[in-house]
């Protein structure tokens, strides 16, 4: 035999069986094969072997010493191809399933593309769905079972919730390029009374404490237009039609191109976390930990420059 002949694992496996059964009528139909065929492989295993690997005791057939230290090895070898076979079969079982998110819709619109696209590609078998979660407690999106992630604004109690931060914002006013707020000089109480606003969703916390900080500084908010897309928010304010309430992220490609402008809400700085949170008594798949991991990865320093 030359040494770097590798023994099939077929006639270790037909070797095994006929060790065990000790006859090659039982060993044939056992593995499907005709009687002759299974004494024509042991002579081919012995003759590639360089040994005689069983000999006949009467009726009964028995190990050489070769025959003993070859079923060692073909033990062991068809215990670790059978360990290979399962731990691929469970592999492939996980990366073949269902992946269910909550996240607010206008926040996905704008932060998930880039991570999908990079779960797509790490898992093409798997079916994500997003549930639009807004204005949503995350604990309550995750006892429901309506999704197994969510991502979104951290809320102030955390209790049985794991939560992985992503980024940082606060809330800014959005205006068209020349608007008369952008002249250095923050809007007084006239100013900001006789405004029109324009706000993503007036019920959400954040925006509820944006009013609260205008009353106490004796501004009411009378006219204003709540709007449940940030491209249209984005688009009436670089147009003048209002002054939007918002992170400044969404208006990114507008800042850049200098079509609208984010200023500081003054006396006001309401800083938000985002982050992808689990329940703490779950045990996360590695699809569940990837999925964390690309969101940390694309959306790094995201929240950062923004007004």
């Amino acid at each position: 035999m030359v040494m770097d002949d590798v023994i099939d694992s077929w006639q270790l496996r037909m070797f095994s069986t006929l060790s065990r059964t000790g006859s090659f009528t039982e060993t044939a139909r056992h593995m499907s094969l005709t009687q002759s065929a299974v004494s024509h492989a042991l002579r081919k295993l012995e003759q590639d072997m360089g040994s005689k690997l069983l000999h006949r005791n009467g009726r009964s057939l028995g190990l050489t010493a070769a025959g003993q230290r070859l079923l060692l090895c073909a033990d062991a070898v068809l215990q670790q191809m059978a360990k290979v076979r399962a731990d691929l079969t469970t592999l492939n079982s996980e990366f073949q399933g269902q992946l269910r998110l909550a996240c607010p819709a206008d926040a996905a619109s704008h932060l998930l593309p880039p991570v999908l696209r990079e779960f797509r590609e790490c898992f093409p078998q798997y079916t994500l769905t997003v549930h639009p979660g807004d204005g949503q407690d995350p604990a309550r999106l995750l006892d429901g079972q309506a999704a197994d992630l969510v991502v979104g604004i951290e809320p102030e109690n955390t209790a049985g919730l794991v939560s992985g931060r992503l980024f940082s914002d606060h809330l800014v006013f959005l205006v068209r390029a020349g608007h008369p707020w952008t002249d250095g000089v923050p809007p007084d109480r006239e100013r900001l009374g006789s405004e029109q606003f324009l706000l993503p969703q007036r019920s959400v916390p954040a925006m509820q404490e944006v009013e609260t900080h205008f009353l106490r500084q004796g501004v009411r908010i009378h006219a204003f237009v709540e709007l449940g897309s940030s491209a249209a928010l984005v688009e009436m304010a670089k147009l003048g039609l209002g002054v939007g309430i918002a992170p400044a992220w969404i208006a990114a490609s507008e800042i850049t191109q200098g079509t609208v402008r984010a200023l500081p809400i003054p006396g006001l700085h309401l800083e938000r976390h985002w982050a992808v949170l689990h329940h703490r008594e779950r045990r996360l798949s590695l699809v569940e930990e990837t999925f964390i991991g690309l969101c940390r990865s694309a959306l790094r320093g995201y929240g950062s420059g923004t007004g």
